[in-house]
């Protein structure tokens, strides 16, 4: 076995983690920034979003679509990612 292949799964993980505490960090300056704007939504914040299949400046999301679904939902599916690779790399 090479080291590159024994070092995928920490590399995997690791990649997994980072993007889990990237979006998590987004999200809750998103937060934090809106609610010290009394919660207006005309200004965007943040990374942008693809909001439909192809990304392009036209279909971005909302900034309130954003933040009341885009975020929780790829933070959702980032820790079930990230904790399914803790569990099979390192729980068996």
């Amino acid at each position: 076995m090479s080291s590159f292949t024994a070092a995928l799964p920490y590399l995997f993980t690791g990649f997994s983690g980072a993007l889990l505490i990237w979006l998590l960090y987004w999200y809750v300056r998103s937060l934090w920034f809106y609610w010290r704007n009394g919660w207006d939504f005309s200004v965007d914040f943040g990374p942008p979003m693809p909001g439909d299949e192809f990304h392009s400046s036209e279909n971005e999301m909302r900034p309130r679509e954003k933040v009341m679904c885009g975020y929780p939902i790829t933070l959702l599916i980032s820790a079930y990612i990230f904790g399914m690779s803790v569990y099979f790399f390192w729980g068996h």
